[in-house]
């Protein structure tokens, strides 16, 4: 006897509630909340509230999950969300007996989905708020160009394929039931589907996009910049296409319905511009005059974005257009970014997954019933990508670009994101779209995104370069050859001090200089995106209102005023102002390819830590300091580290400073600066050198002599010119040259305190200095290595002094007789030719004194 079928009866509410016939049917137990407690005998999962605790945690648990196992494949968050909800759903874990039925029951889709939903609509809210209108109307000609060529080509590949899938036997789009609602629904989706379909496969994804260009140090390039702006321009015209599309959608109901809803479209766009920003613009405006952004402002931008959704969806196209509108009208400032970092943790963290795992519990392998179709749509996804990179490579030509310029911006542009899979999913709710190609597209959205990536890494990543240039080093035989300066920049406090020690540095009417302030921002967060569009705008773009610009965007124009101001007061300057985008733990490569493409001989970094009020010294960002190292080991040239100390505030004519020489490499740097200082007309200068009383050099004897000799050779250069300048009548303020003599590293410090008690505004030192013996116990006790022992000394709390202290570490080259050779310099950077004699054979005159 063969066994009765028993019919699922929420199975049945669910297929008549999703069905195109379906009334208004409402059931639910009030009782079936929260729960009394196990210790009663109730089951967590039998109501609504633990079991959507239960479904968030698992959620979020198989995403992060996900995420932790690809990624040393460095492949985009997104695809980790878009594989932890196929995991999640009926393809994968929904074929375990009785799995979907416990942790994602009929019953509670509707709240789960309510949620996801919640979540985007936040999220396509800060998707417009990084997204500025005035950025893209400024992208320029060439942006214009290839976000045509990269939209328009796919877009026609989208739309022809649909209306071929359309016209093909047996394709399942209608969805209806009856003969007259499937030849209705046919009708509809051959306006709609191609819409969809193009928009679809025309679309970038803008923060995914944006954090690929920070990883691949393409910020500062022609190819990041126009990448940047041409999918600012492709995802406007894709929201564009989105709301056409589900318009479009309502021709069932009739014209009526479908003008009406365009009409809706077009006045929330109107009311948020003509109403909402110009109260935001106001907000902002007396934010940027020094008012704080106060609670009640972000709860009223937040109640207005669910306001925006409300009215977008009672006006038929959909909650999540009326969030993204509402978010295009908050300017990208002080008040965007509050707003954003708000709602941006919890949304992208705990919300947005459940988006994702909602799209994969809609993702089926088992409804892919037609092969041709769903061959048709894997292949119409791979020729839309490809024609987009053919296309922008087309466009590089015409503009005289490299291929592979034009190559890497059309892979850039192939990045998916979420944008992709909500149109994917407004047009299967909307049943624009069938099953079936729901779960092809969004295979292919993820397939795509993941050949994309190695892609990027092959093709868009510049090599690392070998920048051949001479100087690498402050010292050179030529003392009137240009000095390049590259000074970095992590807020505006630092620039003060920066600019006193070029100005000391910088003789006023010889040796010109050329500074590259080099702006670093870190990466992080939808915040960050936006910052990208003006990484290497020249500071002469920045005509925007205060209101419009994000604080770190506002820090940068402050930056470049200041080193814009000190070009046109300082003579023989040349300043420009830059910015690096990128995480704390890659930016060397950005300051470094920075040094190497300026040829700097001279690369200016802050230290780790700020003063304050008392005194004491204040850890800035932890992340600094190894920043610090980083650059310190891969630099292409010397390096300095400058510990402030209120030199900012010390005029650069009356400055007053010490150099400490003890020898070796980084000391001859050391001196090298100080004959700079020479030259400065104002500039109070005492050099000391130590020697080592009963000490001897370490290593061989050769070297010992060798090392000796560029020593002298160095400070011999020093007092001749100090001397000359003296006898000319155009030396600085004051020029002392001291020796002494130290057994021991208590004598050297009682030394130091001596000089120190003249009242020096700043002191410059060597990293590693040419006596060991006196430092060897030093090191133990450092707290910060990249000073060296000295530089540690001098900036420690202990040694109670208010000057600053600048750390220079040389250039180490690779070999004595290579690049030295070239120049007819000796292995340690002084001319080789006419060495100077011993320090006691040296003449002082009356510049210092020996003991």
């Amino acid at each position: 006897m063969a066994a009765t079928a028993v019919a699922d009866p929420l199975a049945e509410l669910w297929n008549h509630t999703m069905s195109e016939g379906r009334s208004d049917l409402f059931c639910f137990d009030t009782r079936k909340i929260t729960m009394t407690g196990i210790w009663t005998g109730d089951n967590p999962l039998d109501f609504s509230l633990p079991l959507l605790l239960f479904q968030i945690i698992l959620v979020t648990a198989t995403t992060r999950a996900v995420a932790l196992l690809l990624a040393p494949l460095r492949l985009p968050r997104y695809i980790a969300e878009i594989l932890a909800g196929f995991l999640l759903g009926p393809s994968v874990l929904g074929r375990v007996p009785h799995f979907s039925d416990i942790a994602f029951p009929v019953r509670s889709i509707f709240i789960l989905e309510s949620m996801s939903l919640i979540g985007l609509v936040y999220y396509t809210f800060t998707i417009g708020v990084e997204i500025e209108l005035h950025t893209v109307l400024r992208a320029g000609f060439r942006s214009f160009w290839f976000a045509a060529a990269s939209a328009l080509p796919p877009f026609l590949v989208g739309a022809v394929t649909g209306y071929v899938a359309l016209s093909s036997a047996g394709d399942e789009e209608g969805g209806g039931t009856t003969t007259a609602a499937k030849a209705g629904q046919q009708f509809l989706n051959r306006l709609s589907f191609p819409v969809f379909l193009g928009a679809t496969f025309c679309s970038t994804a803008f923060s995914v996009l944006a954090r690929n260009i920070a990883e691949l140090k393409l910020a500062g390039t022609d190819v990041g910049q126009l990448s940047i702006s041409a999918s600012l321009i492709n995802d406007t015209f894709a929201w564009a296409g989105l709301t056409v599309a589900t318009a479009l959608a309502h021709v069932r109901y009739g014209m009526v319905p479908c003008l009406w809803t365009l009409v809706s479209g077009v006045l929330i766009v109107s009311a948020s511009y003509l109403v909402v920003r110009p109260m935001l613009v106001r907000l902002a405006r007396r934010v940027a005059e020094g008012e704080v952004v106060s609670e009640a402002h972000e709860c009223w931008v937040l109640v207005g974005v669910l306001v925006a959704a409300l009215v977008a969806d009672a006006g038929g196209t959909h909650a999540i257009f009326g969030a993204f509108v509402f978010g295009l009208a908050v300017p990208n400032g002080p008040v965007g970014v509050a707003i954003v970092e708000k709602v941006e943790d919890f949304v992208v963290g705990t919300l947005l997954p459940l988006f994702f795992a909602m799209s994969g519990l809609r993702t089926d392998t088992a409804k892919i019933t037609s092969t041709p179709a769903a061959v048709l749509l894997m292949v119409a996804a791979l020729a839309a990508a490809i024609l987009k990179v053919a296309a922008t490579v087309g466009v590089a030509a015409v503009f005289g670009m490299p291929l592979l310029d034009g190559t890497s911006i059309g892979l850039l542009l192939n990045t998916k994101g979420i944008i992709e899979l909500i149109i994917l999913n407004i047009g299967r709710n909307k049943r624009i779209m069938s099953d079936q190609s729901f779960t092809v597209l969004v295979f292919m959205s993820a397939l795509i995104t993941a050949l994309v990536t190695p892609l990027l890494a092959l093709v868009v990543k510049p090599a690392r370069r070998l920048v051949f240039y001479k100087r690498r080093t402050i010292a050179w035989p030529q003392p009137d050859a240009e000095f390049h300066v590259l000074a970095c920049v992590h807020m505006p406090r630092d620039v003060p001090a920066l600019l006193t020690l070029l100005d000391v540095a910088s003789p006023s009417d010889r040796s010109p200089v050329a500074v590259q302030a080099l702006h670093l921002i870190e990466f992080a967060g939808r915040s960050s995106a936006l910052l990208l569009i003006n990484a290497s705008a020249p500071s002469s773009s920045f005509e925007h209102s205060a209101h419009r610009r994000s604080q770190v965007e506002l820090q940068f124009k402050h930056i470049a005023h200041a080193f814009m101001a000190y070009e046109e007061n300082v003579a023989g300057v040349s300043a420009r102002t830059m910015a690096a985008v990128s995480p704390y733990a890659t930016m060397h490569d950005d300051v470094t390819s920075a040094a190497e493409e300026r040829h700097s001989a001279l690369i200016l970094l802050p230290f780790h830590k700020h003063r304050l009020v008392d005194g004491g010294m204040e850890v800035f960002h932890p992340a600094i300091q190894p920043l610090n190292q980083s650059i310190q080991r891969f630099s292409p040239c010397t390096v300095g580290i400058l510990v402030d100390r209120g030199l900012g505030g010390v005029p650069g004519a009356g400055c007053r400073v010490a150099a400490l020489f003890f020898g070796g490499r980084d000391d001859r740097e050391v001196a090298a600066l100080a004959i700079r200082m020479v030259y400065n007309p104002a500039v109070d200068l005492t050099l000391l050198r130590f020697a080592q009383k009963g000490g001897s050099f370490t290593g061989t004897e050769f070297d010992a002599l060798k090392e000796r000799k560029a020593d002298d050779g160095i400070l011999r250069e020093f007092l001749d010119r100090a001397n000359s300048v003296s006898a000319g009548g155009g030396g600085g303020a004051g020029v002392e040259y001291r020796e002494r003599g130290v057994f021991n590293a208590n004598e050297m410090v009682a030394q130091i305190r001596e000089v120190e008690a003249l009242g020096k505004d700043l002191f410059v030192v060597g990293k590693v200095p040419g006596l060991p013996a006196l430092t060897a116990g030093m090191a133990e006790w450092s707290e910060c290595p990249e000073l060296g022992p000295i530089g540690d000394l001098l900036s420690s709390r202990d040694f109670q002094t208010t000057a600053s202290v600048l750390v220079v570490q040389s250039y180490a080259r690779p070999s004595a007789g290579g690049i030295s050779a070239e120049l007819g310099l000796g292995g340690d950077g002084v001319p080789a030719a006419g060495r100077p004699p011993r320090p006691d054979q040296i003449h002082r005159g009356s510049l210092g004194n020996r003991s």
